[in-house]
């Protein structure tokens, strides 16, 4: 009654990893398929972003093989497997034979996707330094038009006025001394200001100068942000994604070739020991 009942536990364990294994392995395979529509195999960001998807749920597939062989495992230890059914007809091969095309997949996307993520870092450095270029072309010719004159005027009798008004006022500017979300630089230049209203003139005159030299540098610190934040994403991407392709194609070669070697489909090279000795 007891190895009945173990017997029974077996089978039904063993069905279930099976049944769970299928599933998981061919929900991958379709899920697969969906990831790649709308096809656009000449687009760039298309196949980036489809080989760091297929990396990122390459261990699916073999989860569902590994609970595939174990329910098979386990059917056999339990004698419940029937050994002489062809290997055509075995689950177990076509599972070592899709680990096998999955991991002569996943080495081939390695190179890929290094490639399309260097040519891509390139592009987008490429199109930062035009973007770059052209506002500094845009910056140059606005600076000589007399608009941009009149608005540095306006903004600068804007300052004096503001600066005015505190100056006139000593309740306000004793307020702006003591506030400390004031820079220094300006409370250096307000307290300055009260003996000397030169100063004041002298500064808003400086900085009017310095304004198209300020902008140009904002636009190419700008500039350089991005082509860091682009060179960063790459190498993150070629990290990430290349290298666990890589990692998923050790793996299902390993699972693929061992479990047909094993099963006699593929034959071994060297030559047999005898197991009498």
């Amino acid at each position: 009654m007891k190895a009945t009942n173990i017997r029974q536990y077996s089978s039904i364990a063993a069905r279930t990893l099976t049944i769970v294994g299928i599933i998981m392995i061919l929900s991958s395979l379709l899920d697969f398929v969906v990831l790649s529509i709308p096809f656009n195999i000449g687009s760039r960001a298309w196949q980036i972003g489809l080989v760091t998807q297929l990396v990122d749920r390459g261990i699916i597939p073999m989860i569902g093989m590994a609970l595939l062989f174990t329910g098979y495992w386990v059917s056999s230890n339990s004698g419940l497997q029937d050994n002489s059914t062809s290997s055509i007809l075995d689950l177990r091969f076509w599972g070592l034979l899709l680990a096998s095309l999955l991991g002569l997949i996943y080495l081939l996307l390695f190179p890929l996707h290094l490639n399309n993520t260097r040519l891509a870092r390139a592009e987008t450095i490429e199109r930062i330094n035009q973007q770059a270029t052209q506002a500094e072309t845009q910056l140059e010719a606005r600076v000589s038009t007399s608009e941009f004159q009149n608005q540095i005027q306006q903004r600068q009798t804007q300052l004096r006025d503001q600066f005015s008004t505190l100056l006139g006022d000593e309740t306000r500017l004793n307020e702006a001394l003591e506030n400390e979300q004031i820079s220094a630089q300006v409370k250096s230049l307000l307290e300055q200001s009260k003996d000397n209203p030169q100063i004041l003139d002298d500064f808003l005159n400086r900085q009017a100068q310095q304004l198209p030299t300020q902008l140009l540098t904002r636009i190419r610190t700008r500039k350089q942000e991005l082509e860091e934040q682009a060179n960063t994403n790459s190498f993150k991407s070629s990290i990430r994604t290349g290298f666990s392709s890589l990692l998923l194609a050790a793996g299902y070669i390993m699972i693929g070739w061992t479990g047909l070697k094993n099963m006699g489909i593929i034959k071994s090279k060297g030559r047999r020991q005898n197991p009498a000795r």
